[in-house]
């Protein structure tokens, strides 16, 4: 009885490990959970929203989620302070942000505590006139409090 005990246990370390992994998977049309509210600022972060800042790629997936959903402090709460103004300069507020579908991000290098991720999409919306693009490349820095946070994107 105590070896099937063992057994069962470590069955169930499987299934729970495998159910993590699966969560934190970037496969095409993931999003981070939308239960975390963001704050800006330095305000602490629940252990939820710190989940979202785990590797480039989650701070990056967690990043277009909140374009997406047009949240501008959640967006602006995934950016290094001094470069938050990234978000407001020259969009017109959320309602103007184009809509990100199919985006597929990877990382594509890493040197200490940054990283660049590649993200592919295709976008709709936004300002009129304004030319659509198809990828994107996004820097970050991991912060003291492991978080990575961007510090730039676009085209390059």
């Amino acid at each position: 009885m105590g070896a099937t005990r063992g057994v069962t246990a470590a069955a169930a370390v499987v299934i729970v490990g495998a159910s993590a992994v699966a969560a934190c998977s970037s496969a095409p049309g993931s999003k981070p959970s939308a239960q975390t509210s963001h704050k800006t600022g330095r305000a602490s972060i629940s252990a939820a929203a710190l989940y979202q800042y785990q590797s480039p790629e989650q701070a990056t997936l967690s990043w277009f989620y909140a374009l997406n959903h047009k949240d501008m402090a959640a967006a602006v709460a995934h950016f290094e302070p001094a470069r938050a103004f990234m978000m407001t300069a020259g969009y017109g507020g959320p309602s103007a942000w184009p809509t990100f579908s199919a985006l597929h991000c990877r990382q594509i290098s890493a040197h200490g505590n940054t990283a660049t991720v590649l993200c592919t999409f295709n976008e709709t919306g936004g300002l009129p006139g304004v030319q659509q693009d198809n990828f994107w490349t996004v820097d970050l820095q991991q912060e003291p409090d492991r978080r990575w946070l961007i510090t730039n994107y676009g085209q390059g």
